[in-house]
């Protein structure tokens, strides 16, 4: 931390006012405490690291749960410094009583108080979560920023996210949603958009990245983005899943694979329509293969025409179950597992793969049939996947 409070009530900040001989005697002559806890702290100098404060051992500090590294402290600081520049007026680890919280940076713009929560550290859901609601029922939109040195790129539009990166999906004043990032090292934001799950861990996303030197204050508060898809690599993403799933040697071990074998479905051989980007995906922990797949055995390939309350209850029947695992999105109050639902059924009407039957039911039409051969296969997904992006996208919007 970087502010902390004489024996005398006085605030002192270590942002570069004082020379290291200053702060050294400053140092002797005070004693200086924690503005949350008010336990005594200790103010560290050196050539090597940026100047601090830090909790004795043993606090039970709630600031203290995330032991401050370098890495942290410096992008603290520059986010702090480059707020500044833009000429906004931030307040560097503003303590409020009310809450008992304190964020790395609190801040006002376009009329919203903001607390920047700059996080290095994994920390568990429950306080994840504690700490955001405490900040929205005090009238405070918590903006919680990851690690730049954490993001698993794993191609152009490719990304590992771990369940609690998830966590920072936030919404925009706009309505668009992002993971904000930020690495010092680089200097550099990296705000990680249009998440759109594959697996557990791996997504397709776009990046946008911007140096502090040329970064203004809406690539972080609110950026603007198109509404794009780069539907042919998630066609070829979603092939290599019903492969690997086909030649799972591990299948007598999966539910999953179970249930499509005891119903003579083979993986590879899924319809196209199952394993489609939806908006609302990141909500689901399971992926859309599976969780699409379940929708289809149990209401949409039956013959019997269906409605939006049955797919939603069949949903509802493979959580309780534990077939399908939803995810907690904390800083996104408007979204839910169901709107995937919904938005799934509306996709596969965009694409006239459902048709409205009359009182609020739905009926699909002539199933397709099965592709003779592993060329014939690639070709029927060519097919499908050829000019659908804009039938996707008027439903992602």
């Amino acid at each position: 931390m970087l502010v902390a409070e004489t024996e005398k009530g006085v605030q002192i900040s270590l942002i570069g006012s004082q020379s290291f001989p200053d702060l050294q005697k400053y140092r002797e002559k005070h004693t200086f405490f924690c503005p949350e806890c008010k336990e005594e702290v200790i103010m560290k100098i050196g050539n090597k690291r940026i100047p601090h404060f830090s909790h004795k051992k043993g606090s039970e500090c709630p600031e203290s749960y995330e032991r401050e590294s370098e890495y942290h402290i410096s992008g603290k600081l520059l986010l702090f410094q480059w707020l500044k520049k833009k000429g906004l007026d931030p307040i560097l680890e503003p303590y409020y009583p009310d809450i008992t919280q304190r964020p790395d940076i609190g801040v006002q713009y376009e009329g919203v108080n903001y607390a920047l929560e700059f996080q290095c550290s994994i920390i568990s859901e429950e306080l994840f979560k504690k700490r955001s609601e405490a900040y929205f029922q005090s009238g405070i939109v918590p903006m919680w920023i990851l690690a730049g040195k954490n993001i698993k790129r794993i191609g152009k539009t490719k990304i590992s996210l771990s369940g609690f990166q998830y966590f920072f999906l936030r919404q925009t004043p706009s309505g668009r949603w992002v993971i904000p990032s930020f690495c010092p090292n680089t200097k550099s934001f990296i705000n990680v958009r249009q998440i759109h799950p594959l697996t557990v861990r791996n997504a397709c996303a776009h990046y946008d990245v911007k140096t502090i030197f040329h970064a203004d204050p809406d690539f972080l508060f609110d950026p603007y983005f198109k509404n794009e898809l780069n539907i042919s690599e998630w066609k070829n993403e979603i092939r290599k899943i019903k492969n690997f799933l086909a030649q799972n040697s591990s299948a007598y071990k999966n539910n999953f694979l179970q249930d499509l074998y005891s119903r003579s479905i083979a993986p590879a051989l899924l319809p196209p329509e199952i394993g489609l980007p939806v908006r609302h995906s990141p909500f689901i922990e399971t992926p859309p293969i599976q969780w699409q797949t379940y929708l289809y055995m149990d209401v949409i390939g039956k013959e019997r025409p269906f409605s939006h309350a049955r797919m939603v209850a069949a949903f509802r029947n493979r959580v309780k179950n534990s077939d399908i695992k939803v995810r907690s999105i904390p800083l996104i109050h408007t979204g839910s597992e169901f709107l995937a639902v919904k938005e799934y059924l509306d996709i596969l009407i965009n694409l006239n793969i459902v048709k409205q039957t009359g009182n609020g039911l739905y009926k699909r039409t002539a199933p397709c049939g099965e592709p003779d051969n592993s060329y014939c296969l690639l070709q029927r997904d060519e097919d499908f996947f050829r000019g659908i992006t804009q039938s996707i996208l008027q439903v992602n919007k």
